[in-house]
């Protein structure tokens, strides 16, 4: 004999047939509609068991009436089958296998892989902006050294220059000097680098004693370009000239600015040998009248 569904179940059922179950809200046996039930549509429209007086139908009917006469078989449909689970979607049909196939698989054709995704060449690299390269001065060649007589055009650079002796002359006229170099037995050159940088003035002194004695009476090199063998330079130039001239002995004068002095004219061979005293010369006194 089947047993009576409870009421969840038949909830259960009629909702899985798109129907509501109504139950009987009375709570004591003999009372009005107690252990009642109803049925009615999604929309709420009466069905069965549900009357002017109440709730009419048993719930015997109820599952009756879901299964149209299946009873018995109600419990084991709904447990099979969940109130909310969504309706299964249909099967594709399987595709045809091509008749040149050498074997025939049932079940879901396998379909061909999607197209591989064209590969996208890398953008080209940004050109390179050219790169400027500023030379600085100090890369820059340093302009050739040259040796020349001076000259009248030389007098303002020469008086640029004589302005870095450790005592320069308070009032000179090159002008004067130069054209006595030019006369005497005596020359000057200048050295230029991009400039004059240098000078170096010697004479011819006879004496009795020594007899021609060659005097390098000044030797100068601008105080940015020393230490870069202009001096020697100058030096050797001058020695060449007063031997050609005749003198046996060359002696420098103490009008040399030139950093280390001593020891520059000591690793040229140069010994000390004498010591020199100056002094103005006196003005030529006039003949007294008789």
């Amino acid at each position: 004999m089947a047993t009576e569904p409870t009421a969840d179940e038949l909830r259960a059922i009629a909702e899985h047939r798109g129907m509501k179950l109504v139950r009987s809200r009375k709570r004591t046996p003999g009372v009005g509609d107690y252990g009642k039930f109803g049925l009615t549509d999604a929309a709420g429209k009466p069905l069965l068991g549900i009357g002017k007086q109440g709730l009419t139908a048993s719930a015997a009917e109820i599952a009756e009436y879901l299964r149209g006469g299946a009873a018995d078989s109600w419990k084991l449909s709904a447990e099979r089958e969940p109130a909310a689970k969504p309706a299964k979607k249909a099967a594709k049909p399987a595709e045809p296998i091509e008749e040149h196939s050498p074997i025939r698989r049932r079940g879901k054709a396998r379909t061909s892989p999607p197209p591989a995704r064209r590969r996208q060449d890398p953008p080209p690299p940004p050109k390179a902006r050219p790169v400027l390269r500023i030379v600085k001065p100090d890369a820059l060649p340093e302009p050739e050294l040259g040796l020349r007589p001076a000259t009248a055009k030389d007098r303002k650079a020469l008086g640029r220059l004589l302005a870095e002796l450790a005592d320069p002359p308070r009032r000179i006229s090159l002008d004067a000097n130069l054209d006595a170099i030019g006369k005497a037995n005596a020359g000057l050159l200048v050295a230029e680098a991009g400039g004059l940088v240098g000078c170096c003035a010697w004479a011819a002194v006879p004496t009795l004693q020594h007899g021609l004695v060659g005097r390098v009476t000044l030797l100068l090199v601008d105080g940015d370009h020393r230490r870069r063998g202009i001096g020697t330079t100058l030096l050797t130039a001058a020695e060449t000239a007063l031997a050609k001239a005749g003198c046996g002995t060359i002696e420098i004068m103490s009008d040399i600015m030139i950093n280390n002095a001593h020891n520059f004219l000591r690793t040229l061979k140069f010994e000390q040998k004498s010591y020199r005293f100056v002094r103005p010369a006196a003005a030529p006194s006039k003949a007294r009248r008789s």
